[in-house]
C-alpha cells in the first residue's frame, strides 16, 4: 500500500491529493463498507481470502486506477461545482422557485449591510440585485465586485493577473483555495452518498441502515457546504488583495505605462477591458491603453543624441502648477461604461423584498428540513418495503437447520426454503440472506453428527456447503510408536467461526464422530479440498 500511495502522490500534485482523490477514496471505501455489511464480513472476508495474493493486488491497483480516473473527471467540472454551490442554478421549476426564496431571505440580510459591519460588507454585494441565492455564492461575487473600484472587470482579469502574481501569494493563495475545493468535494461526495450509499443500504441492509446512510450522507454535504462557506472568506480577502496589491504588475507584464491618477487608471482599465472583450478599446479613447510612446531625439551640444529612456517631462505653462497627472475627465466628457458581457451566467431570477402583493418568503431552514425529510422518509420506504418482503422464523429455529415452508412466515421467495441457519433464530425475527447456509440436497444432513473442531491451517478456497477431507493427526504418545493419521472423507463444512480453537463447524457421518472427537483431543486437524 505504501508504493500504491507513493504511485499516486506521483500521478497526482498534492493539491489534487487532498481535494480531490483522498476524498473520493473515503467514499468509495464507505460504499464498499456497506457492501460488506450488507453480505457480511465472514463472507467478505471468505471472497478476499479466496482471490489470493495476485487477484487481491490486482484490485487494489484496479481500484486506485478508477478513483483516480474518477478524481481526474471530478477535478474537471470543479468549476461548474463551484458554480453550482454559489447559486448559478439551472432554470428548473423546483430550483427557480427555491432560488427565489432563498434570494429574498440574503436580500432582507443584505438590507442592514452598512460599512460599520465588516462581515456584511464584505458577504455581500453591493447592489442588491446582485445578490446569490447562497452565501458562498455572496462572499466570492462581493470579492469579485471588488476590482470594479479600479474600473478593472475581476472576472476577464483574474486569470490574466494570476500569471503575473508573485510566488509568495501564489502559494498563499493556493492553500486558501485547497481548503476551500476540499470543502466542496466532501459535501459533493456526501450528497452523492446520500443517494448511492441509501440506495445501496436499502437494497442490503435493514431499513435503519439505509436510514443512517441517507442522513450520515446529508449530515456531511451540509457540513462540508458550512465548511466551504467558511473557507471562502479567506480565499475573498485574497483575491481583493492581489488587486489592491498586485493590479500594476499586470500592466508591466503588458508592456503598458502606469497611470499618473486614479481617474486615468479607471480610463485604463476600462478599455482593456473591452479590448479583452470585444477585442477594440473605443475609437476615441485609444490613448487611454497607455501604450509606451517613442521618444523623439534629442540633441545634445548640437549634435543629434540618442533618446533617452525616459519620456520627455511635460511642458508647463507659465503660472500653471505642475500636477502629478493628467486631471479625470468631468461627468460630462467621462464616456458612458459599457457592461461587458460576463462569461458567467446570470443568477436566478431574484424577487425584491417588499413588493406589493409578494408572499413571504418561506424560512430556508424549515425547506431544507422538510427536503431532507423527505429524502429519509423515502429511503426508509423503500427500505421497509423490503422489509416487507424479508420472510421471518414462523418458530424459533435451532443453528444448522434447514428451512422449510413450515418455518417461514410471511412471503419466501424461493430462495430461502432449503437452507440452513448458521446460528440460532427466535421466532419472527427477520431471516436474512446472509446469515443463511447455501442450499442443501435433500436428505444430506440426515445420519450425520454436527461438531466443532480445531482446524488447523484453514485454506481460503472453501466457504459454506463445501466438501473436504479431514486429515487427522493423533497426538503422540508418551511411549510407544505413533498412529497413522487418519481421514475422513464427505465432511460437509457448515461455517466458519472467526473464533479460536474451534473455528470450523463441520457436519460428519454420525457413525465416525466418536472417533473423529476422540483423535482430535490433543491431535491436529487439517483439511483437504476435495
Amino acid at each position: 500500500m505504501g508504493v500504491l500511495f507513493e504511485s499516486a502522490t506521483a500521478l497526482l500534485d498534492r493539491r489534487r491529493l487532498t481535494t480531490v482523490w483522498l476524498p473520493l477514496l473515503v467514499f468509495v471505501g464507505a460504499l464498499g463498507a456497506v457492501v460488506v455489511a450488507g453480505v457480511g464480513w465472514g463472507a467478505a472476508r471468505l471472497w478476499w481470502g479466496g482471490l489470493g495474493t495476485e487477484g487481491s493486488s490486482a484490485l487494489v491497483v484496479a481500484l486506485a486506477l478508477l478513483t483516480i480516473l474518477l478524481g481526474q473527471l471530478l477535478a474537471g467540472y470543479r468549476t461548474d461545482l463551484l458554480r453550482l454551490f454559489s447559486g448559478y442554478w439551472p432554470a428548473l421549476p423546483g430550483l427557480t422557485w427555491l432560488g427565489r426564496q432563498m434570494t429574498a431571505r440574503h436580500q432582507r440580510v443584505h438590507a442592514g449591510r452598512t460599512g460599520g459591519d465588516p462581515t456584511l460588507f464584505l458577504g455581500y454585494p453591493r447592489r442588491a440585485d446582485r445578490v446569490l441565492p447562497t452565501r458562498l455564492g455572496n462572499t466570492l461575487r462581493a470579492a469579485e465586485e471588488h476590482a470594479d473600484r479600479y474600473g478593472l472587470d475581476g472576472v476577464a482579469a483574474w486569470p490574466r493577473l494570476y500569471v503575473v502574481l508573485p510566488e509568495q501569494f501564489v502559494a498563499a493563495f493556493s492553500s486558501a483555495a485547497t481548503g476551500l475545493e476540499a470543502a466542496v468535494t466532501i459535501s459533493v461526495l456526501g450528497a452523492g452518498f446520500a443517494l448511492l450509499g441509501g440506495g445501496l443500504a436499502a437494497a442490503v441492509l435493514p431499513w435503519y441502515g439505509a436510514l443512517a446512510c441517507v442522513w450520515g450522507g446529508i449530515g456531511v454535504a451540509l457540513l462540508g457546504y458550512r465548511a466551504a462557506a467558511r473557507a471562502a472568506v479567506p480565499y475573498a480577502q485574497l483575491v481583493r488583495t492581489a488587486f489592491d496589491v498586485h493590479r500594476f504588475a499586470l500592466l508591466e507584464a503588458m508592456r503598458l505605462e502606469l497611470p499618473p491618477s486614479f481617474g486615468a487608471e479607471r480610463e485604463q482599465w476600462l478599455q482593456l477591458g473591452k479590448v479583452w472583450y470585444s477585442g477594440w478599446p473605443d475609437s476615441d479613447r485609444a490613448s487611454a491603453l497607455r501604450y509606451p510612446q517613442p521618444v523623439e531625439p534629442a540633441e545634445v551640444n548640437g549634435s543629434a543624441g540618442v533618446s533617452g529612456p525616459h519620456r520627455p517631462a511635460a511642458t508647463v505653462p507659465p503660472g500653471a502648477s505642475r500636477q502629478p497627472g493628467p486631471v479625470a475627465p468631468s461627468s460630462a466628457d467621462a464616456p458612458q461604461a459599457v457592461a461587458a458581457a460576463s462569461p458567467v451566467d446570470a443568477p436566478p431570477a431574484v424577487v425584491t423584498p417588499g413588493t406589493a402583493g409578494q408572499r413571504r418568503p418561506l424560512p430556508v431552514r424549515a425547506i431544507a428540513l422538510v427536503a431532507v425529510g423527505l429524502l429519509g422518509g423515502v429511503a426508509a420506504a423503500v427500505a421497509a418495503g423490503r422489509a416487507d418482503s424479508t420472510p421471518v422464523a414462523a418458530r424459533s429455529l435451532p443453528a444448522f437447520h434447514v428451512l422449510t415452508a413450515a418455518d417461514v412466515r410471511g412471503r419466501p421467495d424461493g430462495n430461502s426454503l432449503g437452507r440452513y441457519t448458521v446460528r440460532a433464530v427466535a421466532q419472527g425475527r427477520p431471516l436474512h440472506t446472509r446469515e443463511l447456509g447455501p442450499k442443501l440436497p435433500d436428505g444430506v444432513l440426515v445420519g450425520r453428527s454436527i461438531v466443532a473442531l480445531p482446524a488447523a491451517g484453514l485454506a481460503d478456497r472453501f466457504g459454506r456447503g463445501a466438501r473436504v477431507t479431514l486429515v487427522v493427526v493423533p497426538a503422540a504418545p508418551e511411549t510407544g510408536p505413533a498412529a497413522p493419521p487418519e481421514r475422513f472423507v464427505d465432511v460437509l463444512v457448515l461455517d466458519r467461526l472467526d473464533r479460536d480453537p474451534y473455528p470450523l463447524v463441520v457436519a460428519v457421518s454420525s457413525t465416525r464422530v466418536d472417533r473423529l472427537l476422540a483423535l482430535t483431543a490433543g491431535g491436529a486437524v487439517h483439511v483437504v479440498v476435495d
